[in-house]
């Protein structure tokens, strides 16, 4: 008896460890928002470049206008995959003046669309790293002036990486960045963990730097690459033009709210732009280069910033706000599947401080979820 009781306690105990966070989060009240996703870039059914922001919108308990959790494979204007893998997007929605003013928040995304060659891997579900004919993609002028007329009736408009790059044109590019407060510099960069890996560095980006300097790309291991459209080309080895992390992101003082829950140093792993902010906007966090003496070096040669804005806002006069994020926040590999957990969120911020390398996951349990939780948080009330 005493022996069954003796391993009683453990169970019990992990059983009130699970239920308590979980009858927390059941008991939580839901909150009816109207959100609208712009996600262009959707050759495949994964949908990587909005879903973890769907996952978010879900624990948070984000409920759609008219009842019910928030569709990642339905509710949102963009690409929508063919029924048969490798076909053509099936149909399509653009963001219109009507609907961006109607929204709480709209939130773009992505942009750069859905090109020929992106369908030709068909069930593997990888794009392409080879350039080939547009099929659908690029914000359009009007898209542009509908996100502007949502910021100027007061509502949140938040705009990611690529949405002013590459296949944007410019007259759009030159009303977004008017919103938000930023000007995009034409340089664009990203962390990859082996330069060498074929799979994941694209040729054309071999071909610029070869182009460049002529001499053979015959990097490995990881590194930052750096690119003015295919005019320049710079390469960052970690080990020796860089550390194992050679580019952060860190909130500026004073710490606004909306990044108060947000780790300051948390290292940056993916796709980014560097801008320069506008008067009247106000960076909120910032990249922030950790290089040694011979990256700094060539950043210096480059003209390139040392620190540049990665999360800017510039406030309307009616009360809209705009966001820019300066990196692809919202891409991101993480597993779906709802956690109905109280505190999840902030016992993933923790577990994920321990990595040692630029990393996906740890920069979204990090930075972007505990941002973008305050950020809906302070949306205002229906």
């Amino acid at each position: 008896m005493r022996s069954t009781l003796r391993w009683s306690w453990p169970i019990l105990a992990l059983g009130v460890v699970l239920l308590v966070p979980w009858g927390i989060w059941e008991a939580s009240p839901s909150r009816r928002l109207d959100v609208v996703v712009l996600d262009k870039t959707v050759p495949f059914e994964n949908r990587v470049e909005h879903r973890s922001l769907y996952w978010l919108l879900d624990h948070l308990k984000i409920e759609k206008p008219g009842g019910g959790a928030y569709d990642r494979d339905a509710d949102y204007l963009g690409a929508f995959p063919g029924p048969v893998p490798g076909d053509p997007p099936e149909r399509t929605g653009d963001l219109t003046a009507e609907r961006a003013r109607r929204a709480d928040l709209v939130y773009l995304a992505d942009t750069y669309g859905v090109y020929r060659d992106d369908l030709l891997s068909g069930p593997a579900m990888k794009a392409s790293l080879e350039r080939s004919p547009k099929i659908y993609g690029g914000l359009d002028p009007a898209e542009a002036e509908s996100a502007r007329e949502a910021v100027l009736a007061g509502k949140t408009l938040v705009a990611e990486f690529n949405t002013l790059g590459s296949p944007t044109g410019e007259e759009a590019r030159a009303v977004l960045e008017a919103t938000l407060g930023v000007r995009w510099t034409r340089w664009i960069g990203r962390f990859f963990p082996d330069l060498s890996d074929r799979a994941e560095v694209p040729d054309w980006m071999r071909r610029d730097y070869e182009r460049e300097w002529g001499r053979p790309w015959d990097f490995r291991g990881p590194g930052y690459v750096l690119l003015e459209d295919d005019a320049h080309c710079e390469v960052l080895r970690v080990g020796v033009e860089s550390p194992r992390i050679g580019l952060t992101i860190e909130r500026e003082e004073p710490v606004d709210p909306v990044l108060r829950r947000a780790d300051s140093g948390a290292a940056y792993p993916y796709w980014f732009d560097v801008v320069t902010a506008e008067p009247g906007a106000r960076v909120l966090a910032s990249f922030r280069w950790r290089l040694e003496p011979a990256g700094l070096e060539r950043l210096k040669a480059r003209g390139l910033p040392e620190r540049f804005p990665a999360v800017v806002r510039r406030d309307a006069p009616g009360g809209g706000k705009a966001y820019y994020f300066a990196g692809d926040f919202a891409d991101n590999p993480m597993p779906d599947g709802r956690v109905p957990f109280a505190g999840y969120a902030t016992l993933r911020r923790w577990l994920e401080r321990g990595k040692l390398a630029p990393s996906e996951l740890a920069f979204y349990w990090r930075f972007y979820v505990p941002m973008m939780a305050r950020l809906v948080d302070d949306l205002p009330r229906r």
